[in-house]
């Protein structure tokens, strides 16, 4: 490594604040895989660390890995913020204090390049991802400037490099910037060169950029290619194309007609064809898919068919190297992604890693690509809520701005233009409307007319294609299907607008140009923590109005980062854990995916209600519904299963063409349980053969119940004993009427339960924040008081009274007991206060139990195999399930409510020291078995920080609230809705030797 001197510091030129910004870049081109030479420049790097942009303080030397993020290789500190900006709003200066990082090696262009040089060939030196501005110097000779962080920048270098032997590459990058002001984008702010560094030559007759265009026209089955390839001084340029598997051999300038039908490109077929284009110099190879986009009025097609997309917006994140990414993670995101029937994916809020296009393309997602901006900031202050104040004085209307977010648009489109996969164009997120953002849509027109242009904020979908809008109800979702907005929902985008400081007349939403279009969910059903609710009525009203074509939850991954908390603990961390002042906590970890990429039960439910094939089950028939767009059943298996899956057989499914639907006979049994499944015959891409694509049942509960109901036992009646405690069959219970044991399985903290530890989506800076109102009242430490015990007959009837601090709320509790020699039945009935609050719902109405004997195994008859609340679990069906105390759990970034099995009939809990516990409660209750209690998921701030307490707690729910998703999204719908009402429920304990 070289240890030459650094460029000297220039404290006249503040690069970093120029606007335009960035100098002697390229004009953006398309990523090509071509045979010309390159020169990888990833791996280690010397750096130096300081905390000026002039790079006057920076300190000793080191060593650094690129592509990477200094904060996460030891220099200063990754800080997350959703909206406000982590700097003062001063465009377009930044602090004097900017964390820097002076990056350098030595580079040697390859002797074999010597003789295309001689020819008239260049050498370029390529950035794919640097945050967020960097200056860049050869041999102390500056090159130029980049902007535009996750935008590819390309800087002629032939003649820095024309000397013999090594040469010094410095690149200096600032973490703040006037990029920054447009690149608030709801994640980490790191720093870096976070992706790859090359060194390309380019042969004087090379195909500089090339401009493909595979077209396919649904009405005759026919392609046809425009190919259009470019100098390095922008002219056309003759090159020749060829397809060899349908013999086309052709120039580039001309369409090209395919003569026979091609096999075109979709997200259920993504059939690529190989293509190469040649010139003298060089050849570039790639992958065309032949597909057709367009918006024909409210509906948007792909070949002429009607497209729902059951999307996810994805970040780049990883745990240990962040945006940077491991190189398996877009193949590994697209796996995922395809096996758990997402169809489509937004790139929020920048243009993703060139590998995740190629993959999309080959494995088949549709994708919204959107632009590296976003202006949350201007919205709102450190000082107050998201308010507008500095809307007026944004980019989007702000002409210092328009040159620079007009050359990014720009950029971004000419990158990823060949990509079949790539069915719209979004400029951006969260940055108001104005005058700039209109001028970036009509530029990405320009640019590309083939594909639509959606960007959300442009409520009235005035000078987009496609109409979207983030977080709207069910409610409000259908009155956009239904094309009539109600006075209140006009109030409301009208007000929406108005908050960027635009002068918006009353009464512009009675008819506005969006009720004339497709509409999207650009994002809805926020997967926070215990999330997203609602999926199923959601994806049902795309199936009611044509117009509505689905959308994107937010979002793929948990941006949780590994580290270590002040005990030790290897966490995930999240906004705090890294010493900022200013940060939004755990905002940032709300994915469909953990961290380290397992799928949570989120996905599982996203699974369940994105499924191609809609399945209803009834005695003796089910109806299957074929939600494709263009592939008929035929690739697909049915079995049904009549014992509860135990065993299965195979069902003749219909091919059913896209979008029909047919009712296929099933064995008619005298079972409680019909399941049916579909599965994969082959391997599809990613997904492999046998992988199940949906499940859907019917339970008979009448027959269930009939089928659990035991031998009438001899009932034994209940004693008490001289300290005040009573026997009952094996059941003991002390003085105070609490169950302590059950023969010789020790029993503590019985009781009913009205608490379950808050969900992300009811913390306090949501919109529904439940937890603060729940905790005033103390209803997490709720005070239990005998009222009275005694026995009725062959019953022990226990009477309690939970109350809470400071109120006269509360609920009183009558379990009446039953025993016989193996075991205890009892009924619980709840009645909470008469005046309870009617806006205040409970979380919980159930029983909760600990076991000091610590079984570790579940078997529990009931839904699974994942946790369901009343709003999530699609997916779930009936079955008796193993499981191991751990795989119970549900390791949420923020510990909180999780686990919980529906309609549980049956349970054993083994294992452990103590016999096994048997569990029946024939009307079905949710089950939840952890290590720990409701109070230790309630307290901790991390899942690695939670601690085993030395016992196994038990809990039954006979009600429970919904989850929602007001994390971000709407609260829960009124049938999710817990309100303090009587409940009565039942069920059965006996301890059982092996």
């Amino acid at each position: 490594m070289s240890t030459t001197s650094l460029p000297t510091p220039d404290r006249t030129d503040r690069w970093w604040e120029e606007l335009p910004a960035g100098r002697n870049r390229l004009r953006g081109r398309a990523h090509l895989h071509s045979d010309a030479p390159e020169l990888r420049l990833d791996g280690i790097w010397e750096f130096r660390y300081g905390s000026r942009a002039d790079g006057s303080d920076l300190g000793e030397r080191a060593e650094i890995e690129v592509p990477g993020l200094w904060q996460l290789q030891g220099h200063g500190a990754p800080q997350y913020t959703n909206v406000v900006y982590p700097i003062p709003r001063d465009v377009p200066h930044v602090p004097d204090e900017n964390p820097t990082g002076h990056y350098s090696r030595t580079v040697a262009v390859p002797a074999g390049w010597a003789e295309d040089l001689a020819a008239g060939a260049r050498v370029l030196l390529r950035f794919q991802g640097v945050d967020s501005a960097a200056k860049v110097w050869i041999d102390d000779a500056e090159i130029g400037v980049t902007a535009g962080s996750r935008l590819t920048q390309e800087f002629d270098v032939t003649e820095a490099l024309a000397g013999p032997g090594e040469h010094r590459l410095d690149v200096r990058v600032v973490q703040w910037s006037v990029n920054t002001y447009v690149e608030d984008q709801d994640m980490w702010w790191a720093s870096g060169i976070f992706r790859s560094v090359d060194l390309l030559l380019r042969p004087a007759d090379g195909i500089h950029d090339l401009v493909t265009v595979a077209d396919y026209d649904p009405a005759t089955g026919r392609g046809s290619l425009r190919a259009a390839a470019y100098d390095r001084s922008g002219s056309p340029l003759e090159a020749r194309v060829e397809i060899p598997a349908l013999g086309l051999s052709a120039s580039t300038g001309e369409e090209m007609l395919v003569a026979d039908e091609v096999r075109p490109w979709s997200a259920e077929d993504p059939h690529l064809y190989e293509a190469t284009v040649r010139t003298a110099g060089e050849t570039v190879s790639l992958r065309l898919g032949f597909r057709r986009v367009e918006v024909d009025g409210e509906i948007f097609r792909v070949n002429g068919e009607r497209i729902v997309f059951r999307g996810v917006n994805r970040h780049e994140a990883d745990p240990v190297v962040g945006r940077a990414q491991h190189a398996g993670n877009q193949d590994l995101d697209v796996a995922l992604m395809k096996q758990h029937n997402l169809n489509a994916v937004r790139t929020s809020h920048y243009p993703p890693h060139q590998r995740f296009l190629e993959v999309c393309d080959e494995a088949g997602l549709y994708v919204i690509c959107e632009g590296d901006f976003e202006t949350h900031g201007f919205h709102a202050d450190s000082t107050g809520g998201e308010d507008g104040t500095g809307a007026a004085e944004g980019p989007a209307q702000n002409p210092l701005f328009e040159e620079s977010l007009l050359e990014r648009s720009d950029r971004f489109v000419r990158r990823d233009r060949n990509h079949a996969s790539i069915v719209m164009w979004s400029i951006g997120n969260e940055a108001a409307s104005g005058p700039v953002t209109e001028a970036m849509v009509a530029r990405v027109r320009e640019i590309d007319p083939t594909r639509p242009v959606i960007y959300e904020q442009d409520y009235a979908a005035e000078y987009v294609d496609v109409f979207s809008l983030m977080y709207s109800t069910v409610g409000d979702t259908e009155q956009i299907g239904r094309r009539e907005l109600s006075p209140g929902y006009q109030d409301k985008l009208t007000r929406m607008l108005r908050s960027f400081a635009l002068d918006v007349p009353d009464g512009h939403f009675a008819s506005p140009p969006a009720l004339s279009k497709p509409f999207l969910w650009i994002e809805y059903a926020h997967a926070m923590g215990n999330g997203a609710g609602s999926l199923a009525e959601y994806m049902e009203l795309t199936e009611r109005y044509p117009a509505l074509h689905g959308g994107f939850i937010w979002e793929w991954i948990d941006h949780g980062l590994e580290t270590t908390d002040a005990e030790g603990n290897r966490i995930h961390g999240y906004g705090g854990d890294f010493g900022e002042r200013l940060h939004d906590g755990n905002f940032v970890a709300d994915g469909l995916v953990l961290p380290d990429r397992t799928p949570s039960p989120a996905l599982l439910d996203a699974k369940h209600h994105y499924s191609p094939v809609g399945l209803e089950v009834w005695p003796g028939r089910v109806r299957v519904t074929n939600r494709y767009a263009f592939s008929d059943l035929t690739h697909l298996r049915a079995e049904v299963s009549l014992d509860a899956q135990s065993s299965w057989q195979e069902l003749e499914l219909p091919a059913t063409a896209p979008g029909g639907s047919a009712e296929v006979p099933l064995p008619v049994h005298d079972g409680a349980t019909t399941t049916v499944r579909l599965t994969t015959r082959e391997e599809q891409g990613p997904v492999p053969a046998g992988h199940l694509i949906v499940s859907a049942d019917h339970v008979d509960a009448e027959r269930l119940r009939s089928g659990l109901t035991p031998p009438v036992a001899e009932p034994l009646a209940p004693t008490q004993g001289e300290d005040g405690s009573w026997i009952l069959g094996p059941a003991r219970f002390d003085d105070l009427g609490r169950l302590v044991a059950l023969g010789d399985l020790q029993v503590e903290s019985a009781g009913a339960d009205l608490y379950r530890a808050p969900v992300d989506n009811e913390r306090a800076r949501t919109r529904y924040p439940l937890e603060a109102r729940w905790k005033r009242i103390g209803l997490d430490v709720a005070r239990r008081r005998l009222v009275g015990i005694e026995a009725e007959g062959d019953a022990l009837v226990i009477r309690t009274r939970l109350g809470l601090d400071g109120s006269a709320l509360g609920a009183d509790v009558a379990e009446r007991w039953r025993g016989d020699a193996s075991g205890a039945d009892v009924q619980v009935t709840v009645t909470p206060s008469a005046f309870w609050p009617e806006d205040l719902p409970l979380p919980r109405i159930g029983w909760t139990f600990a076991l000091p004997s610590r079984p570790d195994q579940v078997q529990y008859t009931g839904y699974g195999p994942h946790e369901s609340y009343p709003d999530t679990g699609g997916g779930t069906t009936f079955a008796t399930w193993h499981s191991s105390l751990a795989d119970l759990q549900v390791p949420y970034v923020f510990p909180q409510e999780n686990g919980n099995r529906a309609g549980v009939v049956r349970a054993c809990l083994s294992g452990g020291s103590g016999p096994s516990l048997g569990l029946r409660a024939a009307a079905g209750l949710g089950l939840a078995v952890r290590p720990w209690s409701s109070a230790e998921l309630d307290e901790r701030a991390h899942d690695g920080a939670l601690r085993p307490d030395g016992r196994t707690w038990v809990t039954l729910s006979a009600a429970l609230h919904g989850v929602g998703s007001a994390a971000c999204g709407p609260i829960p719908l009124p049938q999710y809705v817990l309100p303090a009402r009587e409940e009565t429920f039942s069920f059965r304990l006996e301890a059982q030797r092996p």
